[in-house]
């Protein structure tokens, strides 16, 4: 659309004559038929005297020209090249932050997915632990592995009675309790409990998966396709 006939579809729209535009313009019908048939190019102050008549704002103006119109003709006015300029200005600053919202969102992505990947903060690496049973004061802490050694005479290792009374005497109070942890405590720990205290044993290592973990690679991968995404249709969504 050239300017001539944004102007002339504006003053029909607005139910105006040429006359009548003419004469809210101060200026001759003979010039405003030149400047809707396109034989000239108004000055600054004609186009503004325009935009009055018409009541229209620059804005209001430029939403259509600067899509439909031709810049080469439309920049012949300071107003219109002046818009234009600050037009660019403006999708080029969002466009900027549109990339730095993109590098962000690449660099969150990869930090949460390399985490949930890596572990780093939710370990699926476990350290197993295992009491056998409650110790009285003053038992020694090997007394369910080595009972017989402790519970058991010389004297009386021949008295298989007495053995087997000591041996169910001791199974009665077993009483196995597995507790994991994060981080290893060592190859052996004891700690008080309700009636005595516990010794616990290391078993070994134990890995189970955890939520966390697929969650933070998950929402990794989301924020890496948004940021690649945004890097690649940035250009697109602030196209002049």
């Amino acid at each position: 659309m050239t300017l001539g006939h944004f102007i002339k579809q504006i003053r029909t729209q607005k139910g105006l004559s040429q006359p009548q535009l003419a004469e809210q313009m101060c200026v001759e019908q003979s010039y405003l038929s030149k400047l809707e048939n396109d034989k000239s190019v108004p000055s600054n102050e004609v186009f503004r005297k325009l935009l009055t008549a018409l009541n229209l704002s620059l804005d209001e103006c430029m939403q259509t020209l600067s899509t439909q119109g031709k810049r080469e003709e439309l920049s012949q006015i300071p107003d219109i090249e002046y818009w234009y300029k600050q037009y660019q200005q403006s999708k080029q600053k969002q466009y900027k932050q549109l990339a730095i919202l993109a590098i962000l969102l690449v660099s969150l992505g990869v930090g949460l997915f390399w985490s949930g990947y890596k572990q780093i903060f939710f370990s699926e690496k476990l350290f197993e632990y295992e009491s056998q049973g409650v110790l009285q004061a003053g038992e020694p802490v090997e007394l369910y592995r080595k009972w017989h050694a402790y519970l058991v005479p010389h004297s009386k290792n021949s008295d298989r009675e007495f053995f087997e009374q000591v041996e169910l005497a001791m199974a009665k109070r077993l009483d196995k309790e597995t507790v994991f942890f994060s981080d290893y405590r060592g190859s052996a720990y004891t700690e008080s409990v309700t009636n005595g205290r516990r010794h616990y044993r290391f078993q070994g290592p134990k890995f189970s998966e955890r939520a966390e973990n697929a969650w933070l690679q998950f929402v990794g991968l989301l924020c890496l396709s948004a940021g690649v995404m945004l890097t690649l249709v940035g250009k697109r969504l602030v196209k002049p």
